[in-house]
């Protein structure tokens, strides 16, 4: 059976056809991505996050929250691991502190097509965390003062649940809706599981830069949160 060809239940937040495919180049910013997990005892959580300096990464809050008691995981537990590929990774680093948007409060994703997307559970759903070192990898680039509209063309990366040790992307997606109550992107980019917190790219002079991340989505459309929304998160004074 194709992938198209799975009911939905088995293809979570794939709109339409899977236009995923499997990105082998290295550099920037490809190997700036790359997957946030928590570890601990009988526990394991996995997402997508992007590398904006040598020891910041942005990733979608709800990652690193623990779900029950709806604190954040103990920093030892947080783990980003850069450009992976297979077995191999470009740098590995644990967290230091983290920085989250004034008033975050932690609202589960919704998990099922039934429970739609409900806009305050993506608001404030981002954080910075705070590496416990500085990696040897270059970094994203910020799409800061970009001016963004309904219609432009997007790239969503992301390590997904289905190809964990293999970087996807979604190519010529697109930005279908800005909320102008809330700023949130309603996109077309197929998302998956682990893809939150996953960058989303706009092209400017031929360089693709970090214009919002990936927080949820369901069979109809994947929710960024714009780069407007979170970039004082990149330049605040260490939290530690």
């Amino acid at each position: 059976m194709s992938s198209q060809e799975l009911r939905p239940d088995l293809r979570p937040n794939i709109i339409g056809k899977d236009d995923r495919v499997r990105v082998d180049k290295k550099g920037p910013p490809w190997d700036a991505i790359g997957q946030v997990n928590i570890s601990g005892y009988r526990m394991h959580v996995a997402c997508t996050g992007t590398l904006v300096a040598p020891n910041l990464v942005v990733t979608a809050a709800h990652c690193v929250m623990d779900q029950w008691k709806k604190v954040p995981h103990p920093l030892h537990h947080i783990h980003f691991l850069a450009g992976v590929r297979g077995s191999k990774h470009k740098g590995h680093a644990t967290a230091k502190c983290l920085r989250f948007i004034d008033g975050y409060n932690y609202i589960p994703p919704p998990r099922s097509r039934a429970e739609g997307l409900a806009e305050e559970a993506f608001t404030k759903d981002v954080v910075v965390i705070e590496l416990s070192e500085k990696l040897a990898v270059e970094p994203a680039a910020l799409a800061s003062g970009l001016k963004m509209r309904s219609g432009i063309d997007l790239v969503h990366a992301a390590y997904s649940a289905d190809r964990r040790y293999a970087l996807s992307a979604h190519f010529g997606c697109r930005l279908n809706l800005i909320r102008y109550d809330t700023s949130l992107w309603r996109t077309s980019c197929d998302t998956h599981p682990a893809s939150s917190g996953g960058p989303i790219f706009v092209q400017d002079n031929d360089k693709l830069k970090v214009a919002a991340i990936l927080s949820g989505g369901n069979i109809f459309s994947s929710i960024g949160v714009p780069i407007s929304k979170w970039e004082q998160l990149v330049k605040a004074p260490s939290c530690s």
